[in-house]
């Protein structure tokens, strides 16, 4: 585990002649090769960019008996590394210990959590309590986690669901898995994402919808182009008829997202006329008073890893939607 503490303060005198501080990190490996730089301002984020520089140009950071000057030094696991200043370090993660809370856990080994995201529930919160916060807790009251022994890595989701959308969401259980998924992430034969949702109009026949999209922050909203758009991204979604309502006129559909923008699968459906069912901002029919919509993320297909995630090949993590 890291261990990251305060040495008892002692008077120690440098070139400037001021009473300084010391604090001691000892690295581990969540902190395994990061850059110098980008750990101090981790473990100094209330500290100016300004003093971090200074203390680098003066020399006032030690790693292993050592003065680096190098911002770009990389660090090792089990470097020591001293900060001789009065500034305090702030941990990284601001853990809210909460109790009574609900988890499902799909799927669970020594690098990656899968759970399921209940709808009207933020991934990210700084007010509400999140599912960030409820995954530090399963983690932390089953010693799998300590933020307070932890410098620089904080526990983090791999992906995100829009609030009123449920189903699974990934979780690595430290940087190098967090590293190697986000970038997995975005290549679609590593990681397979499929949804099922359901639409307010019959539909018989599969789609592939490729064109372009961009989310307004004025209208808090993504709009779907067939047509080239200099200022859209890229975006191409597959829809599969799985079950047709034929008394309700309503359609259930599997959806494979190839491209990961904000609101994709909402957008688009939009504009094909096909909105999902409650998703009033984007024209769905409404018909119950549930703050969700009828959109579940319910399954993921892993291939193609190495090393300790090699376990992950030819897993397919699927749940049934809960409406």
């Amino acid at each position: 585990m890291i261990s990251s503490f305060r040495i008892k303060p002692y008077n120690i005198y440098l070139n400037d002649r001021r009473e300084k501080l010391m604090n001691t990190f000892k690295a581990n490996q969540n902190d395994d090769n990061q850059s110098l730089f980008k750990f101090l301002k981790k473990n100094y984020k209330t500290t100016p960019l300004s003093v971090i520089y200074k203390w680098l140009r003066k020399g006032d950071i030690k790693i292993n008996g050592k003065r680096i000057k190098d911002k770009d030094y990389l660090i090792k696991a089990n470097d020591e590394i001293i900060v001789y200043d009065n500034n305090k370090p702030v941990l990284r993660d601001d853990f809210k210990k909460i109790t009574n809370y609900d988890i499902d856990v799909i799927y669970e080994d020594s690098n990656l959590l899968i759970v399921k995201k209940p709808y009207n529930v933020e991934v990210h919160s700084p007010v509400k309590t999140s599912m960030d916060d409820i995954v530090k807790n399963y983690l932390f009251d089953t010693n799998q986690y300590n933020p307070s022994e932890e410098n620089s890595y904080v526990i983090s989701h791999i992906h995100r669901l829009d609030k009123l959308t449920s189903g699974l969401i990934m979780y690595a259980k430290n940087k190098q898995t967090h590293d190697i998924m986000v970038e997995a992430i975005q290549d679609k034969e590593k990681i397979e994402k499929y949804y099922r949702c359901r639409i307010d109009v019959p539909v018989t026949e599969s789609l592939i919808a490729k064109g372009w999209i961009k989310y307004d922050p004025i209208i808090q909203k993504s709009v779907f182009s067939e047509e080239f758009r200099s200022d859209y991204k890229e975006a191409t979604t597959i829809f599969n008829v799985v079950s047709l309502d034929v008394t309700n006129e309503q359609t259930e559909l599997e959806v494979q997202i190839l491209t990961g923008r904000k609101h994709q699968i909402r957008a688009t459906l939009e504009y094909y006329g096909a909105s999902i069912i409650n998703d009033s901002r984007y024209s769905g029919t409404i018909i119950n008073n549930e703050k969700m919509i009828f959109l579940f993320a319910n399954k993921l297909v892993f291939n193609g890893f190495e090393g300790n995630l090699e376990n992950l090949n030819g897993k397919i993590i699927e749940i049934e939607p809960t409406w």
